[in-house]
C-alpha cells in the first residue's frame, strides 16, 4: 500500500504543481506559527469542497495533514526550524500535537465542524500560510487518516524510531510512551528524503528570504 501511495502523490505532484510557477511566493515574511488558527483554514477547505469531493476531516486526519504542513514547510524554508511554537508527540496513531489534540477532542471520530468566528480566523490567516495549506490540502487531503497515519508509519521515519525506542524502554508507561518529543529537525529531513519530489519542481527559484 506505501508503495501506491507514494506513487500516486507523486503523479498528482507534477499533474497539479509541475504546471504553476514553482516556489511559493516569499515577499510577504508575515507567517502565522499558531497551529489553532491554521487548522480552522486547513479544516474549512474540507467543509467548502466536501460535496464535490466526498472529503471529511477528523482529529485524525487533521493531526497527520498538519505535522505534513509543518515539515513541508521546514523545507522549503531551510534556514526554518519550526513553523508551529508546539511540538509533537509520539503517540499509536503517529504523531500528536497534544494542543491541537485537546482543542478537537470533543470531535472524538467524528467530522470537525467550525463556528462563524474559526471559520474567520482561518480566513484572516496571511496568504503564505494559506498557500501552503492548500498544497497540503490538495497533495494529502484524498487519503484516509489511516493512509496518512501509515506514511508516519513507515520504517525509520521519526516517530517510527522515537515509538520503538519508547515501546522497548516503557512499555507500560502510558505517559512516557506516548508523551515523548518528535525532533523537528528529524522530522524536516525524513520528509525532505522520503518525499523529494515535491521539491524538484521549485528547488531552481531560490526563496526570497527567510520568513519569520
Amino acid at each position: 500500500m506505501i508503495k501506491k501511495i507514494l506513487v500516486y502523490l507523486h503523479e498528482l505532484w507534477y499533474s497539479i504543481f509541475k504546471i504553476k510557477s514553482g516556489a511559493i511566493n516569499m515577499k510577504d515574511k508575515r507567517i502565522n506559527r499558531d497551529i489553532i488558527e491554521n487548522s480552522y483554514y486547513m479544516i474549512n477547505l474540507f467543509n467548502e469542497e466536501k460535496k464535490q469531493k466526498d472529503l471529511s476531516i477528523t482529529n485524525l486526519k487533521l493531526q497527520k495533514l498538519m505535522y505534513f504542513l509543518e515539515a513541508y514547510y521546514m523545507v522549503e524554508n531551510t534556514e526554518e526550524e519550526e513553523l508551529f511554537n508546539s511540538e509533537w508527540s509520539a503517540w499509536d496513531y503517529g504523531p500528536v500535537n497534544r494542543e491541537l489534540y485537546n482543542h478537537y477532542r470533543k470531535f472524538g471520530s467524528m467530522e470537525i465542524s467550525l463556528n462563524a468566528r474559526e471559520i474567520a480566523k482561518g480566513d484572516n490567516l496571511p496568504e503564505i500560510n494559506k498557500k501552503y495549506i492548500k498544497k497540503i490540502y490538495e497533495l494529502f487531503g484524498g487519503f484516509s487518516a489511516f493512509e496518512l497515519v501509515t506514511l508516519t508509519h513507515l520504517n525509520d521515519s521519526p516517530w517510527d524510531r522515537l515509538y520503538k525506542n519508547n515501546e522497548r524502554l516503557n512499555k507500560y508507561d502510558f505517559e512516557k510512551l506516548n508523551d515523548s518529543i518528535i525532533p523537528k529537525k528529524e522530522t524536516k529531513e525524513w520528509f525532505k528524503n522520503k518525499f523529494n519530489f515535491l521539491f524538484t519542481s521549485s528547488r531552481g527559484t531560490e526563496n526570497n528570504g527567510n520568513v519569520r
